[in-house]
């Protein structure tokens, strides 16, 4: 039988490496960079009340250029700005909202805004693996939002389509 000494000697090199290996997998799994972010449902009901009470513009980086509206992309923060004051004055407002969808976005998501060319070159260049394409029904039709990784408490809004009958 051998001693316990003679094992660890024997075996260090392999237990160095399966340490080294567990590390690195246990690494992977707490680091935010490299896990992929889905969108919680609370936080997106909040968005949608913040829209409902017309404060998108109010906290800073919850909407930013370039952003997806519809099929056209919006590349100037006070334009921007203005489509979401508008909505606001004409009483704009999402009610009964409810999550439908909420997955990873892809490129293949295009037909729910416009498949256009600009639309498809937009995902391609401002998605990644942190934004969440998200559907909300409500009494006034369907709404798709491409929402990313959070700002100041909401979820950061890169597109917005609806209401989609």
């Amino acid at each position: 039988m051998k001693s316990s000494g003679e094992f660890w000697k024997k075996n260090r090199g392999v237990l160095i490496l399966v340490v080294l290996v567990g590390l690195g997998i246990l690494q992977s799994f707490t680091s935010c960079a490299t896990v992929p972010y889905v969108q919680k449902e609370e936080k997106v009901v909040k968005l949608v009340e913040l829209i409902n009470r017309g404060g998108v513009n109010e906290v800073p980086g919850v909407a930013s250029t370039p952003f997806l509206i519809d099929g056209e992309i919006v590349l100037l923060q006070k334009d921007l700005s203005e489509f979401w004051e508008n909505l606001h004055k004409v009483g704009f407002s999402i009610r009964s909202p409810k999550v439908v969808q909420n997955r990873f976005a892809m490129m293949e998501d295009a037909k729910y805004f416009r498949d256009s060319m600009e639309v498809r070159t937009f995902l391609k260049k401002y998605i990644d693996r942190d934004t969440s394409l998200v559907q909300v029904q409500s009494v006034d039709g369907t709404f798709y939002f491409l929402l990313g990784r959070e700002v100041k408490g909401y979820p950061r809004m890169m597109g917005f389509r609806g209401p989609v009958q």
